[in-house]
């Protein structure tokens, strides 16, 4: 079920009695809360759907409309199919299941946590306030008889009154949803939302945006102000086929294959080069890191091939998923190592540091796995690391495509790692630069690496510098 709170769980201010309507009568049903929407400095629209009581099944939805206005739907349920895709598919990108957590901090504080492994991750927090003119609507609300909701004459009356009053545009309590079933809300609460934060995938998307656009979906139109709502929702049942009920997307298939060896933004590059036909590269400056399992060739020997693979998978599973956690892309396995890079797709101020801790994490979790297991499947692992310009881009054949990264940086990260002695980390004198702020590092002299004339200066990372050192 949904990780979200039922209407008696609710701040008492926003508790409503929860209305169920008649198996007979024909009718979808929900009762719940949400975000209407709200707009972001950074171009990006999130809403969130919170109906933990309803006919076909409690759901969690978040919507998120991205800067060039793609929809995308992540939806907590038992039952997906009873969820907002539901009723609005047919305009949707895609629609897929996914973590969403929804808590209360206080009585006037949302907080929402949603997280796609390589899709989406977010941390989401809704500050509530208060003004005349809503309690003033809710005050309404609250003397009409409660069948009378049932009805779509009562929310298009107070639709028409609600929107004239609190100035929310074009919205509309009652019409046609995209997918063709007919709807009527009944918000027998309603609150504005006085501000606002979101991280959305590491990026801060700023503050809220004034004023808010109208986003029509059908006759569905989010307000032009920030507004949060408690309440019923209903629909004529479906006359036909429901068109987008998860997995809207054309390339679906591709984006969660690709979504196992690089973080989802670098998946998006990957599939719109591919669909366009293009192969080339783009330059530009990334942090390249090489981890590879010191001692597992010894490891293989000892194990017949199956439970070699099963190792093997253990180990570079804790290598993926902390170079993910991080926003890097794994680009290669190498047999037992991994080939990996930090700020391809949306450089960022903070890559080299993300990458270092994401290689003290390496170490340190592979450490701790290690102990848990027998001491003849035991490994440990070298790392190898430097700051420089590669190309990245597609290569091969229509066909058989790999995105990777070439260059100078990436060879010279490959010798760094083959130079660390297990449970090293070595980085070069230009990732030691971005460095030394925030992490503590140690002068490993200089080394001749092969394909270069000069000597190059090597450092080794030993771990986050104290707070009081920095």
């Amino acid at each position: 079920m949904p990780r979200a709170p039922a209407i008696e769980d609710l701040p008492p201010d926003l508790q409503i009695r929860t209305l169920k309507v008649a198996a007979d009568s024909g009718l979808e049903w929900m009762t719940g809360y949400g975000v209407w929407s709200l707009q972001f400095q950074s171009g990006d629209l999130l809403a969130l759907r919170c109906f933990p009581s309803a006919g076909l099944g409690g759901f969690v939805t978040l919507w998120h409309q991205t800067p060039d206005l793609t929809w995308h739907m992540y939806v907590a349920s038992e039952t997906p199919e009873s969820a907002c895709p539901r009723y609005f598919g047919a305009v949707v990108t895609s629609a897929e299941q996914a973590d969403v957590d929804v808590g209360w901090e206080g009585d006037r504080t949302l907080h929402v946590r949603a997280h796609r492994r390589h899709m989406i991750d977010l941390d989401w927090t809704v500050h509530l306030g208060s003004s005349f003119r809503a309690s003033l609507l809710n005050s309404m609300s609250a003397v009409l008889p409660r069948g009378a909701w049932r009805w779509p004459l009562v929310p298009r009356a107070m639709g028409a009154v609600a929107t004239r009053v609190l100035d929310l545009g074009a919205m509309r309590l009652v019409g046609v949803m995209p997918n063709g079933q007919r709807f009527w809300l009944n918000p027998r609460k309603i609150f504005p939302v006085d501000s606002s934060s979101a991280t959305l995938s590491g990026r801060d998307l700023g503050g809220l945006a004034f004023p808010q656009r109208v986003v029509w979906l059908g006759d569905y139109a989010l307000p032009k102000r920030p507004m949060f709502a408690i309440g019923d929702s209903y629909a004529e049942p479906p006359t036909g086929a429901i068109p987008g009920i998860l997995k809207t997307d054309p390339q679906d298939d591709e984006r969660l294959l690709l979504s196992k060896y690089v973080c989802h933004r670098v998946v998006d590059r990957v599939l719109r080069a591919s669909h366009a036909g293009t192969f080339g590269g783009r330059e530009a400056p990334a942090v390249v890191l090489f981890a590879d399992l010191s001692g597992f060739t010894s490891v293989a020997e000892r194990f017949d091939p199956e439970h070699v693979m099963s190792i093997l998978n253990r180990n570079l599973r804790a290598v993926v998923e902390t170079i993910f956690r991080y926003d890097g892309a794994v680009l290669k396995f190498l047999g037992d190592g991994v080939l990996a890079a930090f700020g391809l797709q949306l450089p960022r101020d903070d890559d080299a540091a993300r990458a270092a801790a994401a290689a003290l994490e390496i170490r340190d979790t592979l450490a701790a796995v290690q102990e848990q297991v027998p001491a003849e499947e035991r490994v440990r692992v070298s790392i190898g690391m430097h700051y420089g310009r590669v190309v990245s881009g597609n290569v091969g054949h229509e066909n058989r495509l790999d995105f990777t990264i070439i260059g100078d940086a990436v060879n010279l990260a490959s010798r760094l790692q083959g130079l660390a002695e297990p449970g090293q980390i070595l980085v070069s004198e230009a990732l030691k630069e971005r460095l030394a702020d925030e992490f503590l590092l140690s002068n490993r002299g200089e080394v001749r690496v092969k394909g270069r004339i000069e000597l190059t200066k090597t450092y080794q990372l030993e771990g986050l510098r104290p707070d009081d050192d920095r």
